[in-house]
């Protein structure tokens, strides 16, 4: 499905041709083939099998964009394109969609200052130079000073985690707004992918347009980008690209569908719809004029011949193969989940008492909390001694026998040491109620190095969990490198869980290693790597990565009632 593809090279055309002073009704018309390709729910291809008369059905398509369609779909390239591409610096194009620049002022810009690039846009200003041009006051200095960082932070994709709670808090104005029948957050947020480059929203409305100008108007937006009777794209005020679409109320369901999954999984579900003689679009589903399906999304799939397929499964990874024949897996739901298996305390790193953390885990209806403190290896964690670990692990079984549920499960984060030894003698393993391994140093060793430092920590025999596997950072440090199958295949044989870590930077195992992890027969370990009370929510992101990874119930530990979990901790050592 080239739609967008080819939609954003007339996008390019237009601001090109504007910059070079093309006639202003040409440069529209390439603006307005781009929009119409971003709007058309047929994939180009498919129409062109009309031919060119085909083409010139689609609103703003003349003979001669026609013609440039079918060259592109021909030879996946437009003269057109390259012959301006080749009279207008690429850095420029970057320029000229900077919210307050344009076209003509970017002319301006490389005119008379040179500016063909974002850095030297910014090095202009920060040195004043534009506030030198006609027409150039301090305001509109500092509004392309804003529009830069807006498109610099909007270029860079961001952990769900860091962004779910304003996501949130902005559905909730979304819903307030009037006009507003129905509101979701949808696109990869919906599918809990561990980053997201913007938000999507959308809505259900009988009065799009007003829902629109409202939309633009609310406080958490800083720049209205684009703007139109039924959607916008707008920056938030920290610089986040927000999308909306409002889509009629029978439409409901299809829109959802429409803006949740992957773009592979909706081409998967166009195919499977027009191999049934059916047309799939935002709007519905469709037999020549007559709709069949859109209010619900259980109802457009029902549609298409396939059961329900959750969101966070919607990214061409085997679902619809599976939905097919009836195989679709039972996903772990965050309300199944009955103790988080990795906290911190004020023992260590962490921001809270046992009190206040028991507090905590009781709100939620936990039966079980694993406080696991470091090692002492991770200096700046502040970790308590061999000596000091006893002690600890005394003070919290105390507090067990004056507190009822939630029960503190008396654990430690043991670093892995570059030989593949642990930070607590044996001595101290055997007296814990849980123990988890982890990397926090040493994360450029070889592969192979990696591996074998990994196979030698499994071997201990009082080690429950292997905590954040990679030791990734998102967007800061880089996995580690290791032979995965050959952990995974030693932790079965030892009996050792892996963690998915929901802590929203770290989302470790990320989705693909957790597939492979739990499809090799391993126990899975939820946690939110909790360094203060109100991280426990992160639990909702372990659970979603557990989700996008196949998961079910069975062989999750925090599925397990606190009796059942303390027999196989226990199991784990032969107890």
């Amino acid at each position: 499905m080239r739609n967008q593809e080819l939609a954003r090279l007339f996008e390019e055309i237009g601001l090109m041709s504007e910059f070079l002073g093309d006639n202003p009704f040409r440069v529209r018309a390439y603006y307005q083939a781009a929009r119409t390709l971003y709007d058309l729910d047929t994939p180009i291809e498919e129409v062109a099998k009309g031919g060119k008369e085909a083409l010139l059905a689609l609103p703003g398509i003349g003979p001669d964009l026609a013609e440039k369609i079918l060259e592109f779909l021909a030879t996946g390239e437009m003269r057109k394109h390259r012959e301006l591409a080749e009279r207008v610096p690429k850095g420029v194009l970057a320029v000229m969609e900077v919210p307050g620049v344009g076209p003509k002022t970017a002319r301006q810009l490389y005119d008379e200052l040179g500016i063909d690039s974002l850095e030297k846009l910014k090095e202009a200003l920060d040195r004043g130079d534009p506030l030198r041009l006609k027409g150039f006051g301090p305001k509109r200095a500092e509004r392309i000073r804003e529009g830069l960082g807006l498109v610099q932070v909007a270029g860079k994709r961001r952990p769900l985690g860091a962004v779910l709670s304003l996501a949130r808090n902005l559905l909730a104005a979304i819903r307030d707004l009037p006009g507003v029948e129905k509101a979701e957050l949808c696109g990869s947020a919906r599918r809990y992918k561990d980053t997201v480059g913007d938000l999507d929203y959308l809505v259900a409305s009988e009065r799009s347009e007003e829902v629109v100008k409202a939309f633009v108007r609310l406080p958490q937006v800083k720049e209205v980008y684009a703007q139109g009777k039924e959607r916008a794209t707008v920056f938030l005020k920290n610089g986040l690209q927000v999308d909306l679409r409002v889509v009629p109320p029978e439409s409901w369901g299809s829109g959802l569908q429409y803006l949740t999954g992957s773009k592979e999984h909706s081409i998967r579900l166009r195919s499977l719809a027009q191999e049934k003689g059916l047309k799939l679009s935002e709007y519905g589903v469709y037999r020549g004029e007559e709709r069949l399906a859109g209010e619900t999304e259980e109802g457009v799939y029902e549609t298409l011949g396939l059961p329900f397929i959750p969101p966070a499964l919607r990214e061409d990874h085997g679902e619809i193969e599976a939905a097919l024949e009836g195989r679709l897996p039972r996903l772990l739901e965050l309300s199944q989940v009955k103790g988080d298996l990795q906290v911190h305390s004020t023992y260590s790193d962490g921001q809270n008492s046992l009190e206040e953390l028991w507090q905590a885990a009781k709100s939620l209806g936990y039966q079980y909390l694993g406080v696991t403190d470091h090692s002492p290896a991770v200096r700046v964690a502040g970790g308590p001694s061999p000596e000091e670990a006893l002690k600890r692990i005394e003070a919290i079984r105390r507090f067990n026998e004056t507190h009822g549920p939630p029960h503190l499960l008396a654990g430690a984060e043991v670093d892995i040491r570059p030989d593949g030894s642990l930070d607590y003698p044996d001595w101290v393993l055997r007296e814990l109620d849980l123990v988890l391994v982890s990397i926090h140093s040493n994360f450029k060793l070889s592969k192979a190095e990696q591996t074998k430092r990994i196979l030698r920590a499994l071997e201990n025999p009082f080690v429950h969990v292997l905590a954040h596997p990679t030791a990734r950072l998102i967007g800061r440090r880089a996995s580690v490198e290791a032979d995965w199958e050959a952990v995974f295949k030693k932790a079965k044989e030892r009996g050792v869980a892996v963690e998915i870590d929901g802590y929203y930077d770290r989302m470790d195992l990320p989705d693909d290693l957790a597939r492979m992890a739990y499809g090799m027969g391993l126990w899975i370990s939820l946690s939110t790597d909790a360094h203060q009370a109100e991280h426990l929510r992160f639990m909702e992101l372990a659970v979603g990565t557990a989700q996008r990874a196949w998961i079910g119930p069975e062989r999750v530990l925090n599925v397990l009632p606190y009796p059942q979990l303390t027999a196989w901790l226990k199991g784990r050592r032969g107890l």
